[in-house]
């Protein structure tokens, strides 16, 4: 009874016009500090708008990449103001310097893996802005990174309709979890050349 309860709930909030503003809200807030990623309100809500699932992968993306932008301004604007001065403190500005070169080297790379990739999105938007990393570079990727991973849910959606459900709890994070791999054997690959 209590589960059959949760399951109307849940259903209603997802049928609700309030739903889709809060994906947005998810997206965007996901991308700076809330654990949880929008997958798991996108999924539901685009096999419930079946009729929307690209509008919705749109959304969840321009979200996402909005707040990542705010992760990485706060990011910048925290090491100007507070990590600079840490750092100096522990002696490790040469340290920090020389980390914030090598990333910014393979910043490009870190975003795209990242934003496509379980590894907190929010994260690379922090270290981004943190690393000064140019910010065209970041914002290009991120498009690149979130669009691919909520558009290929869209597509697994539209594409399996009845079965979305099932084939993406199933396979979705292995599917994930492949790709990164295979982003990371090219960046060891691109190394060792």
């Amino acid at each position: 009874m209590v589960l059959k309860n949760t399951k109307l709930l849940i259903l209603s909030f997802l049928k609700s016009k309030y739903a889709i503003y809060i994906m947005c809200l998810l997206a965007f807030s996901e991308a700076i500090f809330f654990p949880i990623p929008p997958d798991l309100l996108l999924i539901p809500l685009a096999i419930i708008n079946y009729q929307k699932v690209f509008f919705l992968a749109f959304l969840t993306t321009l979200f996402s990449v909005l707040g990542g932008c705010i992760g990485y301004l706060i990011g910048n604007l925290f090491f100007d103001q507070i990590g600079s001065q840490i750092l100096s403190w522990l002696d490790m500005t040469k340290q920090f310097s020389i980390f914030s070169n090598n990333y910014n080297k393979n910043g490009i790379l870190a975003v795209l893996l990242g934003g496509f990739s379980p590894i907190p999105y929010k994260l690379i938007a922090i270290i981004s802005g943190t690393t000064s990393m140019p910010f065209l570079d970041f914002l290009w990727a991120s498009i690149i990174s979130r669009g691919l991973r909520f558009y290929l849910l869209a597509v697994l959606i539209y594409i399996f309709r009845d079965s979305a459900k099932q084939i993406v709890n199933k396979y979705f994070n292995i599917v994930l979890i492949i790709i990164t791999l295979i982003f990371l054997l090219l960046i060891i690959g691109l190394y060792l050349i």
